[in-house]
């Protein structure tokens, strides 16, 4: 293991958004011209081409061949839908700890679904992937946290891969207990109103963490954005949904 080195992991469908080739670009001409964390003999990325039910399998294939055939502490998994700072891996890294923090998060949105509207209109709502978990009475599953304090590293019970840092020995404990799997999506029998909940790769990888001990991390600071269309998703746009108002939004 090398200390302080990283290795890329992107998933992609044969294509990358403009505003995650053009930030690579940018943290690769940074990574080589200050920690060459990246840019370096061995490092670079491991790239994966899914389709949209492959996305668990790549995430495990990219661990896997991590551990196995690369020499860097840490992996760096993040989509290729996304746009970030030149700097982001070196900031994720000073947030991060391999003992106290070895998961550690960029603050990324997500949308979701939350109404039909007229004429058969989706309403969707932007929510940070930030999150909670919670055992209710007939209900088990991840709550969104819209509260978050801003620019500092939160501990959470859940976060997305589009933006993660793992240390080494985290992917090596998961693996130590699973075997080479991180990310196959996890069933909870009864966690639906009594009917079978399916929890996504990202919050099974969490839930794998969570067993073996392991706490995650998420460095509001280090921001990004998230590419959907003609919509972008992140803080910004996440504050004027709310306007800073309401119970759902509030700071």
């Amino acid at each position: 293991m090398k200390k302080g080195t990283a290795l890329v992991g992107l998933l992609d469908a044969g294509k990358w958004s403009a505003c995650f080739g053009l930030s690579y670009r940018d943290l690769c001409l940074y990574d080589a011209a200050t920690s060459q964390r990246i840019v370096r003999p061995g490092g670079g990325e491991m790239r994966k081409i899914v389709g949209a039910m492959g996305v668990a399998a790549g995430r495990d294939a990219i661990a896997r061949c991590f551990l196995d055939d690369h020499d860097a502490e840490w992996l760096w998994m993040v989509d290729t839908d996304m746009g970030f700072a030149p700097d982001t891996v070196d900031r994720l890294i000073e947030s991060a700890d391999p003992e106290l923090r070895p998961v550690m998060g960029g603050l990324c949105f997500a949308m979701k679904r939350a109404a039909t509207g007229d004429f058969y209109a989706e309403r969707m709502r932007i929510q940070p992937t930030l999150y909670d978990y919670v055992e209710l009475e007939d209900e088990v599953g991840f709550r969104p946290i819209l509260d978050y304090p801003r620019n500092q590293v939160m501990q959470v019970a859940g976060t997305g891969a589009a933006c993660l840092l793992m240390h080494r020995t985290a992917l090596q404990k998961v693996r130590d207990r699973y075997g080479d799997v991180w990310f196959e999506p996890i069933t909870h029998p009864t966690g639906n109103r009594g009917r079978p909940r399916v929890f996504s790769e990202d919050l099974s990888f969490c839930v794998r963490l969570a067993a073996v001990g392991l706490p995650v991390h998420v460095d509001t600071s280090v921001k990004t954005t998230h590419e959907k269309g003609a919509l972008f998703l992140d803080e910004e746009t996440f504050d004027a949904q709310f306007k800073g108002g309401g119970s759902d939004g509030s700071r």
